[in-house]
């Protein structure tokens, strides 16, 4: 009888949790067309055509990793009226300064991020920052 009541119970636990439907997370959006004012406006992940990935958050860090380059970086940035403002040890204390617009739609595989360096005396995140444009995938 207690193997019956507990296979019972097994089979409503699994019934009920099947017919839950997963709920996107509230807080991952595509980025909105335009030029974006503030960190949250472009928080997620972005890939590159060279299989490249940049992980912006809303708390201004960063993670960027390129196959074929150094391999992953973080570092900090502040962003402002499409003004991106990037640190990264690895370049020491220069910062990046950076013209930031979102084109397409504000859908994942379709919003894309175009950065373009303003001034940036480190060749190697300028390189890898501005090869591609960044398209939003989904996180």
């Amino acid at each position: 009888m207690r193997r019956l009541a507990f296979l019972l119970l097994l089979a409503l636990t699994a019934g009920a949790c099947s017919a839950m439907k997963a709920t996107p997370s509230s807080n991952v959006q595509p980025p909105a067309p335009g030029v974006p004012a503030k960190p949250e406006d472009v928080s997620g992940i972005y890939r590159s055509i060279h299989q490249g990935l940049l992980q912006l958050r809303a708390d201004g860090n960063y993670v960027l990793v390129v196959p074929e380059g150094p391999g992953p970086t973080s570092g900090s940035f502040t962003l402002s009226a499409g003004r991106l403002v990037v640190f990264s040890e690895a370049c020491g204390q220069e910062t990046g300064d950076y013209d930031v617009v979102v084109t397409g739609e504000q859908e994942a595989g379709k919003a894309v991020l175009n950065i373009s360096a303003v001034r940036d005396p480190c060749e190697e995140r300028r390189k890898y920052l501005t090869v591609d444009p960044w398209v939003y995938a989904n996180s």
